[in-house]
């Protein structure tokens, strides 16, 4: 996980890496975080178009800008205090799974 702070510390941003998790499961995720609405409902399981929601009327966007899944406030260069709650909740949910992951690497599954 990579953080994105301005010089005052505040979170702007931050990406998850493809090694712990995939576009869909965020969305999966993010899509069963109390507070969080995507702005269009999805068409299929399959359906990648679902970048931007809101979490407590502040818009975020989900960008793959390299090889990581970006989350930032669709307003370029915003600083919101709801990003280091999104944070916290994104990692609470996906922490157990990525170190399932982790573990069923190391154990050869």
């Amino acid at each position: 996980m990579s953080e994105y702070r301005d010089a005052a510390g505040a979170l702007g941003a931050f990406e998850l890496s493809y090694r712990f998790t995939t576009a869909g499961a965020l969305r999966t995720t993010l899509s069963q975080l109390p507070g969080v609405e995507f702005d269009s409902a999805p068409t299929s399981l399959w359906f990648t178009a679902r970048n931007r929601f809101r979490f407590k009327d502040v818009a975020y966007q989900i960008s793959i800008p390299f090889e990581n899944i970006r989350i930032a406030p669709a307003e370029a260069g915003a600083v919101y205090p709801e990003t280091e709650e999104l944070l916290r909740m994104l990692a609470e949910s996906l922490m157990p799974r990525w170190q399932s992951r982790q573990r069923s690497r190391y154990l050869g599954g």
